[in-house]
């Protein structure tokens, strides 16, 4: 009688074929059109994953699998790299999510503007305080990028609003109106 050998495939096939199964950001339930595939927190790209040979069968890669999660562009940047100090980009996005009928790629804009700031403000060695409190638009004015200001004063508000709903307990939520029309 012969021992039946259990069927061992590499990690990288395991991940191609994992990589096709998916069809949404695991984070933002976007239909996935490319994607970023995240072991534990750090983005693993294809050169990374052609290069995973360890020889594994079904029930070793069932076990591996929980460690691995598909997401677009825009979330696997947004949660594997350094975040702003003086922002909370994450819960931000969230609450643009949740709380407005935006687009992604509007959410994205938006965030990609305060990650910006974010990275100006730092390298201008601005103090932190003045971004968590009060009215942001205004105490960081004199700090704005010369260019693209307007843009940059739209997302400040809209963090505002966010910051604003976020102080509120969940039955106390006031309704947040654009400050204008436009916006």
């Amino acid at each position: 009688m012969t021992v039946q050998q259990l069927k061992r495939r590499p990690l990288s096939r395991y991940l191609k074929d994992f990589k096709h199964a998916q069809t949404h950001c695991a984070h933002c339930h976007k239909l996935l059109d490319r994607i970023t595939l995240v072991r534990q927190g750090e983005i693993v790209n294809k050169i990374a994953i052609a290069q995973l040979d360890t020889l594994m069968d079904e029930a070793a890669w069932e076990e591996e699998r929980q460690a691995w999660v598909a997401l677009c562009r825009f979330c696997g940047d947004l949660h594997c790299k350094e975040q702003s100090n003086y922002f909370d980009i994450i819960g931000f996005k969230q609450y643009l999510f949740e709380q407005t009928d935006m687009s992604h790629g509007t959410i994205r804009e938006y965030v990609v503007r305060l990650r910006r700031l974010g990275a100006h403000l730092s390298q201008k060695q601005v103090p932190q305080e003045l971004a968590k409190q009060g009215d942001i638009d205004a105490r960081l004015e004199m700090w704005l990028p010369l260019t693209s200001t307007n843009n940059y004063r739209i997302a400040l508000r809209k963090y505002a609003q966010y910051l604003a709903q976020k102080s509120f307990p969940p039955a106390h939520k006031p309704v947040v109106q654009p400050a204008c029309d436009i916006y």
